[in-house]
């Protein structure tokens, strides 16, 4: 009985982890240095634009909004975490998905 449960939890976590490889892309455009500085995964959303998914481990989250921040202000235009504005079709801020572990809870 417990062999079949962890042969069943092994197969499931191999189908999840082959899905999750097979949707991955390279990290390209302005923000991909920031992407790989916070350790995302990229792939393309249906509309073909690419997110950026990524763990919310020891303040990354922080850590790439103030990457995409830089950006920003290296090409002149206003900081979207400090004004509120987005880059509009300039620059747009990218997509992204954190995802918060739940240490149990």
């Amino acid at each position: 009985m417990k062999f079949s449960i962890l042969l069943a939890a092994l197969v499931a976590m191999f189908a999840v982890l082959t899905a999750e490889m097979a949707a991955a892309e390279p990290c390209e455009g302005p923000f991909a240095h920031c992407a790989r500085a916070v350790i995302a995964q990229c792939s393309k959303d249906p509309d073909g634009v690419q997110r950026m998914t990524y763990w919310d481990f020891s303040g990354k989250t922080t850590q790439f909004e103030r990457c995409v921040g830089q950006v920003y202000e290296a090409r002149g235009l206003p900081n979207p975490y400090k004004t509120g504005e987005v880059g509009g079709d300039e620059l747009p801020l990218p997509r992204s998905e954190i995802l918060f572990p739940n240490y149990n809870n």
